[in-house]
């Protein structure tokens, strides 16, 4: 195949991901609006200090809307795969449902669960409520006001001060599935102003945690859709976002099953090419010496047969750790998800819905 080729169905694949993730986001939309019966109240855990994140861990946001039970089932999988770090979704528009009220009860079980087993966690900010938006869509908007959202997080890392390792500042901005500002499109020079506020915020909460700039999609520039990562991190240091963040976010995807084009030096969209892409923005700007993030990674085993994923997950741990500045590397994501909607992203798991593993899953315990 050629470059070219090989280029136009890395796009296609990037959108059709974009297409996916805006019913991931109805979903959750539809889930946050009904998360928490009085009958899910959890028991509580013992609170500890959290260790600090390792090279390796889970991404799993649908720790969320699972139930105290399965909460500690799925975190103990995590600990018996050798994994003590975790990345986990906190929902604005659940932890916060209204501007005067915060519910700390799914939040706190989970963490404190997490917290039980010494695993550090990344706690991922993001999904706007709908009395924060402005106007638009709930979830995917980003706040009308970024002192909002501070506010937000700075109360969220006091309350999870010395438990939550790292925030992460939202997820995939340079997408509009869950960076919706219409027309607008991405906007780089807004998510710098969200994270010139949040950053104090969370740092005057927990001077110790570690805050991250959002994870980057592995995408291209795509009328008001998409913008490729690279340059939506050059204009946040242009808007002044560079004294923000600790670390930055990417998720190094593949789109092609051409693995040559995975972590190969000079192909175009490729992982590596943006990894270089992101780490030459880091370094003009002053920022060499902070790390970039792996915030997800994963294959889905509706694409690709089991051996494949776990042949893929092994050459991305692997290669992510031999890169230049590269930080902490987590996989999407512990175990597939039953929604009976088809959607494909059900099948990221390393582990089955029976909660059965697949071979991806002996792979990361022989990484860890």
């Amino acid at each position: 195949m050629s470059c070219g080729a090989r280029d136009k169905g890395n796009s296609l694949r990037i959108l059709l991901k974009a297409a996916g993730a805006l019913a991931a986001v109805v979903l959750l939309s539809l889930s946050l609006t009904n998360m928490l019966s009085p009958g899910s109240r959890p028991q509580n855990y013992p609170v500890r200090e959290t260790a600090a994140v390792g090279s390796l861990g889970f991404a799993d946001s649908w720790l969320w809307f699972l139930s105290p039970d399965d909460v500690n089932r799925q975190l103990d999988l995590m600990v018996s795969t050798g994994v003590h770090n975790a990345r986990i979704m906190m929902p604005w528009a659940a932890i916060q449902p209204a501007p005067d009220a915060y519910d700390w009860g799914q939040a706190d079980t989970i963490i404190n669960a997490a917290n039980a087993r010494g695993i550090a966690v990344v706690g991922l900010l993001n999904s706007t409520p709908g009395w924060a938006t402005g106007g638009g869509p709930a979830i995917s908007s980003p706040p009308a006001d970024p002192a909002t959202f501070a506010s937000f997080a700075g109360t969220v890392a006091s309350h999870f001060a010395g438990r939550i390792a790292a925030y992460e500042v939202w997820n995939e901005e340079n997408a509009v599935q869950f960076w919706n500002a219409g027309p607008a499109g991405p906007q780089p020079d807004r998510y710098a102003d969200m994270l010139k506020a949040a950053y104090p915020a969370i740092k005057g909460g927990d001077p110790g945690a570690t805050v991250v700039m959002g994870g980057l999609s592995p995408t291209i520039n795509f009328f008001s859709i998409t913008k490729n990562p690279v340059d939506y991190l050059n204009n946040v240091y242009a808007a002044g976002g560079g004294g923000s963040f600790d670390a930055v976010a990417f998720h190094p995807y593949l789109f092609t099953n051409n693995s040559d084009a995975r972590f190969s030096t000079g192909k175009v969209n490729s992982p590596r090419s943006l990894y270089d892409g992101l780490r030459g923005a880091m370094n003009a700007n002053g920022d060499g010496g902070k790390q970039i993030w792996a915030t997800e990674f994963g294959e889905a085993t509706s694409k690709v047969d089991d051996a494949t994923q776990a042949a893929w997950i092994q050459d991305f741990v692997t290669t992510w750790r031999g890169l230049p500045g590269a930080g902490p590397a987590f996989v999407y994501t512990t175990r597939d998800r039953n929604t009976g909607n088809g959607n494909a992203q059900d099948n990221y798991g390393v582990y089955r819905t029976d909660w059965s593993p697949k071979p991806a899953a002996d792979v990361i315990k022989g990484l860890a």
